[in-house]
């Protein structure tokens, strides 16, 4: 399962090598657990490809703050999910 979002503000983290974090997104746990082994990709505008992307490894979900209850994906960059535009690829996800 896939994922296109819209990310404006790059806040991504840097965990080691290729690995990263991108929070704080709204949706359901449930839909997170699907995701993961799929491939999510970054917009900063949904008419423009994306800029960044990867294969999902894991996610958390926020404990503390104003975006508690939000999910945290835990991602390894992958070259080939930079340039797609939404619709190149099927979207089976909640970022459709």
């Amino acid at each position: 399962m896939n994922i296109h979002v819209i990310e404006q503000k790059n806040k991504f983290v840097k965990l080691h090598d290729n690995v990263w974090e991108s929070g704080w997104w709204q949706l359901d746990e449930s839909k997170a657990q699907k995701l993961i082994g799929g491939e999510i990709c970054f917009h900063k505008k949904r008419q423009e490809p994306s800029f960044y992307g990867g294969t999902i490894l894991g996610y958390r979900v926020e404990e503390e703050g104003p975006y508690r209850g939000r999910i945290i994906f835990k991602l390894e960059y992958r070259h080939t999910c930079r340039n797609i535009r939404i619709g190149q690829i099927k979207l089976d996800g909640p970022g459709r």
